[in-house]
């Protein structure tokens, strides 16, 4: 990553229109943007396959989880507070990290 981008290791929401939120893995800020994954129930999302995450991170949830493959950047006031307990697998951070690495 390059010098103007801080790495960040937190969950929080997505604001949306329908005033709900998607839940979004924030891993690096640059400027005033996150940079992040979105996190899903669905297995595919606007027609790209999503990756099945070994356990779902909202500790309250015990449905499958996905997280989608490509990141993501947009400005921080478009998200809410931390997500608190959230957190991923063992296994699930590897996924992360090469996801976060391209």
């Amino acid at each position: 990553m390059s010098k103007n981008i801080k790495k960040k290791n937190e969950f929080r929401r997505k604001n949306m229109n329908d005033g709900k939120g998607h839940p979004t893995y924030i891993f690096a800020q640059q400027g005033n943007d996150y940079i992040f994954l979105g996190i899903t129930h669905s297995n595919v999302t606007k027609g790209v396959k999503n990756i099945k995450l070994e356990k779902n991170p909202n500790p309250k949830d015990t449905t499958d989880s996905y997280v989608r493959p490509k990141s993501e950047k947009y400005n921080k006031s478009s998200f809410g507070k931390k997500l608190q307990g959230w957190g991923f697998s063992d296994k699930d951070k590897e996924i992360i990290k090469k996801l976060t690495k391209k």
